[in-house]
């Protein structure tokens, strides 16, 4: 590998990207491959001038840019359009995706990236031996992925702190999944990746954005990426909850019919009509279920290589140059140019 381009979200927390960035230049300084760094801006309220000192003091990374967006679309799918961008720029051999914040230390940036050596297609991540969150953070992390596994089958150990070779990174960007969740989408698309044990590290400054409803969200997002193995498995419960119903009902008329002396008088009535309800609402939820998955099924999904482009307002380089993409102004103007017959 001889150029890696490092991917992180930023939502007005630019002190801990100037902070990210310094680290960041003395940490790459013993790697064997040039670094380059995008910071997409999730459409953030705050200005970024604070990093511009921060960036006029870097000496062993390359190039540092802004791709701002006009809209906040959220962690994940700001982490989307980060990948695409570097996909579609293809001047880097890989994409390192980390958070600003310095949860993500870049001194694991060389244990994330040895024994890489001139490996054309490999994904590893992070898998976390230590965490730095308060109790409560992981507690609720712990029940996200114990669910997580009983719903999907699958098990989920690593978050976001990855590094993706271009070829495999050019096929997550073209599954819809990425972007909704990126660790849930490489286990989608089957990748075969590694695990790297590493420790999570202390924020630089300031509080986490992600509150608990952020937290559920993010599970949920992750969760949804299986919608129809859930599917399959709501629609097996529902079969053996039949079941359970039916030789329930039975045994209850047949103690109320050839033992009458063990029935008490409106048991057997109050029972199977409990039972019944019970396999109502689950065969509700079931067939609400069925025609919510195949009513997404004829939908367009949103494909990240294909769809990112009109969020990204601009792009800035703050430190070398980078090819200029189509902004979504841009993209609009050409929308009503074919429109008008213009082109």
């Amino acid at each position: 590998m001889h150029r890696l381009r490092i991917v992180t979200p930023v939502y007005n927390d630019w002190v801990s990207l100037g902070l990210l960035l310094h680290d960041l230049d003395e940490a790459v300084a013993t790697l064997p491959f040039l670094v380059d760094i995008t910071a997409v801006d999730d459409g953030s309220t705050e200005s970024y001038q604070c990093i511009l000192s921060s960036v006029a003091g870097l000496k062993h990374l390359g190039d540092v840019e802004i791709v701002h967006l006009s809209v906040n679309v959220g962690h994940q799918r700001a982490i989307a359009v980060g990948l695409c961008v570097s996909v579609e720029d293809n001047d880097s051999d890989a994409t390192l995706i980390m958070d600003a914040d310095g949860e993500d230390s870049p001194l694991a940036i060389g244990k994330m990236t040895e024994e890489i050596g001139e490996r054309q297609d490999f994904c590893r991540v992070a898998q976390r031996r230590r965490r730095s969150e308060n109790l409560t953070f992981r507690l609720s992390y712990l029940i996200y992925k114990f669910v997580f596994k009983l719903v999907t089958g699958k098990q989920i150990n690593f978050g976001n702190f990855s590094v993706i070779s271009r070829s495999y990174a050019r096929r997550l960007v073209m599954v819809s999944d990425l972007w909704n969740n990126l660790p849930a989408a490489v286990l989608r698309s089957r990748l075969p990746f590694e695990s790297v044990p590493v420790d999570r590290a202390k924020r630089y400054a300031g509080k986490s954005k992600m509150n608990f409803t952020s937290l559920v969200v993010h599970g949920l997002s992750g969760i949804s990426v299986y919608a129809d193995t859930i599917f399959v498995r709501l629609l097996l419960l529902t079969v053996g909850l039949f079941v359970v119903t039916a030789l329930s009902i039975a045994f209850v008329l047949t103690l109320r019919l050839f033992f009458p002396l063990h029935a008490t008088p409106g048991w057997a009535t109050t029972v199977s009509f409990g039972m019944v309800m019970i396999l109502a609402q689950v065969l509700s939820v079931t067939l609400s279920s069925i025609l919510m998955l195949l009513h997404n099924r004829v939908q367009r999904l949103v494909i990240p290589l294909a769809d990112y482009k009109i969020y990204v307002a601009s792009r800035l380089s703050l430190r070398g140059t980078r090819r200029p993409i189509a902004t979504s102004l841009e993209l609009q103007n050409q929308s009503q140019n074919i429109a008008m017959g213009r082109v």
